[in-house]
């Protein structure tokens, strides 16, 4: 009997996907050395355990052979007695630093092995005096001569092996029984079919916020949207690949996206009797799953560097689906920069695909390792390569691209407004453009805002002198309003959404004013801008930000109106929608006419947060966050509350309060 003794990746304490890639080089050379395959490492990868509140088994934590059937004969180093065997490494170089070659007959001097080899320069294959020696092994000690490196199994079998035809065929063939085993492969099927045609996006953020090489702690929601909306429809189901489902990240991803699906908890909300009766029920096991749906997508995105998008574009080319490989955004760091745990610089200026040659990793970065970093065309089991073993390389880029694409809006049919704030923006929608010119001015939009990062969409249909405001893509519930109230309805609906993705706010359904770069906030009886309030303010010099409802930074104390600016646009202009500091607030209550004399009186916080509450957006869904929000907003901020009847007079008084220094108001 001759053997292969084959060491798991990290003796197997590494990630699934990597555990997958690297059983599948073992078992590769175990079919064409003959020999019965020894895998060393064979444990459950301990990347990928989530605990799921107790609803997968991880006490019985699944290897990578309890979710893949393995097409060679094999044994646990323990089942044989491999001691007195004469022996001997195959290398005691890293896979990824080499190339194996079969048969050991082929060609290494031609132009396309050159190709092949890209910039490795150490070739390895099994001769006829390697058949003598009954026991070859391929494990992952010692360390790589002279350095302080690890030996690691660790490479995309395309980028690996270098084959003839006759080879290449009988290998795929091998890898077309390498696949799921038939309980999940049946269940994920399942899945997938019953979501209906959906879309795809991978995003991996739990072990990457604490990775080396990667900027993940950098990365914003919006970043994703923008990505997503260059290959998926807003109202496709969408599946989401992912162990973090209630990381804030994806807040806004939900609202851009309603249809959506956390595959994970999709599948034990929805299958749990189905997976509890798999023979394996752990968490590995639902991240294998979950794989397998995403494989079923109509279009993919993932997270380049991850093996675990890798293989789903993989699986996808099995499949014969247009595999673009298409990623969230460039990991390549600078040459030089330096790297931190979840981040580094982040340098979308580096052109991923610049190169050209036969093959797909001859024509991207040098900074890209092709072993790992992302999966290869040349690895697809089509039925042209399964029954030829021929590879078709093309000269150009356009075989393999790697997409990481800008935004470009979708083209829009009927006229629509996109409301801005702090970098999210929520598109209305109307067939009637004279009302949303009319719309404008109250939601902030300027003229010319182009749709970035919508995160959500309302429909406003008009009826004689009724209004309906409906959300856009859901049967949800339609609001029905007259013609004076759109714009405050509208403004209600659209804040609403925006607290929900932006917790460090305070919304208030009061008015905002500016003066001389200072922030002044009246809650209480004040209405629309066409209060007498309000205009005896502005004729005090007061400049309006907003009349009805804005937010409030908690984290500085900034006035945000809708779509506001950092700074006024244009010399000698007045400042209109500018992010403002809060400086002082009112509560304003008016009194009888007979009361000829206005007021102004100091608050107490707490009598000034009693008061906010009244006027809070927020408090209604989130009374704890709202009550913190509005103690912050009260700290250090003199609050007064007025008592008038006559405008004029306590615009007057409002503006004397103002000026006078901060210890005298407070």
């Amino acid at each position: 009997m001759r053997y292969l003794f084959y060491t798991n990746y990290q003796s197997g304490n590494s990630g699934l996907s990597n555990g997958i890639m690297s059983i599948e080089v073992g078992v590769i050379l175990a079919h064409l050395t003959n020999r019965l395959l020894v895998l060393d490492g064979n444990v459950s990868p301990p990347a990928n355990v989530v605990t799921y509140d107790g609803r997968v088994n991880n006490h019985r934590p699944s290897r990578v052979t309890d979710l893949v059937d393995i097409p060679v004969p094999w044994v646990e180093p323990n089942e044989v007695d491999l001691s007195g065997l004469e022996n001997l490494e195959l290398t005691n170089l890293s896979l990824m630093d080499l190339a194996l070659y079969f048969p050991k007959t082929l060609d290494l001097s031609t132009s396309d092995a050159q190709s092949f080899a890209r910039d490795r320069t150490h070739w390895l294959t099994v001769t006829g005096e390697h058949d003598r020696i009954p026991l070859l092994k391929l494990s992952e000690s010692p360390g790589v001569p002279g350095t302080q490196r690890h030996r690691d199994n660790l490479s995309y079998y395309s980028y690996l092996f270098y084959l003839d035809n006759e080879t290449r065929k009988s290998v795929y063939r091998l890898l077309q029984r390498m696949q799921a085993k038939r309980a999940f492969a049946e269940l994920a099927q399942r899945v997938a079919r019953n979501i209906g045609p959906f879309n795809a996006v991978h995003l991996r953020r739990g072990d990457f916020k604490v990775t080396y090489g990667v900027t993940t702690l950098d990365r914003k929601p919006c970043e994703a949207i923008e990505a997503m909306d260059q290959a998926f429809g807003r109202k496709e189901p969408l599946v989401i690949v992912t162990d973090e489902r209630d990381d804030p990240f994806f807040t806004e991803l939900k609202l851009a996206y309603p249809n959506h699906y956390f595959i994970d908890w999709h599948i034990l909300d929805n299958y749990g009797a189905e997976f509890a009766a798999l023979p394996q029920t752990d968490s590995l096991s639902l991240a294998y799953l979950s794989q397998l749906v995403a494989a079923e997508s109509k279009e993919f995105i993932g997270t380049m560097t991850s093996t675990f998008t890798g293989l789903i574009q993989r699986y996808r080319g099995n499949r014969g689906k247009n595999e673009a490989f298409r990623y969230l955004w460039n990991e390549l760091p600078e040459e030089g920069e330096r790297l931190e745990r979840g981040r580094h610089a982040i340098s979308d200026c580096i052109p991923i695909e610049q190169l050209s040659g036969p093959y797909s990793w001859n024509r991207v970065s040098q900074l890209l390792n092709p072993a790992w970093m992302r999966e290869w065309p040349e690895s697809f089991l089509t039925s042209d390569v399964v029954a030829t073993g021929s590879l078709s390389h093309a000269e150009t880029s356009n075989g393999s691209p790697i997409v990481i694409a800008p935004y470009a809006a979708a083209p829009v049919t009927q006229p629509a407004l996109y409301v801005s704030f702090e970098n999210l923006q929520i598109g209305v929608f109307c067939s009637d453009s004279t009302v949303l010119k009319r719309l404008a001015p109250e939601l902030g939009v300027q003229p010319g805002t182009q749709a970035r990062n919508v995160i959500r969409s309302f429909d406003v249909s008009l009826s004689g002198a009724s209004c309906c405001i409906e959300e856009r893509g859901l049967v949800a519930e339609k609001v029905f309003c007259n013609r004076a109230q759109l714009p405050a309805m509208l403004k209600q609906r659209i804040a609403s959404t925006f607290a929900q993705v932006r917790h460090r706010y305070a919304w208030l359904l009061a008015a905002a004013f500016s003066r001389a770069g200072r922030g002044l906030v009246v809650a209480g009886e004040i209405e629309a801008a066409s209060d007498s309030l309000t205009l005896a303010l502005q004729a005090q010099g007061w400049e309006l930000l907003d009349g009805g409802l804005f937010a409030v930074r908690v984290d500085d104390l900034m006035i945000l109106p809708f779509g506001a600016r950092a700074q006024p646009e244009g010399a000698g202009t007045r400042s209109g929608r500018v992010a403002t500091p809060l400086e002082r607030l009112i509560v304003a209550t008016r009194v009888p006419q007979h009361v000829r004399e206005a007021s102004i009186a100091p608050l107490s916080p707490a009598t000034a947060v009693a008061a906010l509450i009244g006027v809070s957006l927020d408090f209604h869904a989130d009374q704890h966050r709202a009550v913190t929000s509005l103690c912050r907003m009260v700290e250090g901020r003199p609050a007064a509350q007025l008592h008038f009847s006559r405008a004029s007079e306590a615009a007057q008084l409002v503006s004397r309060w103002t000026e006078a220094p901060l210890e005298a108001a407070a």
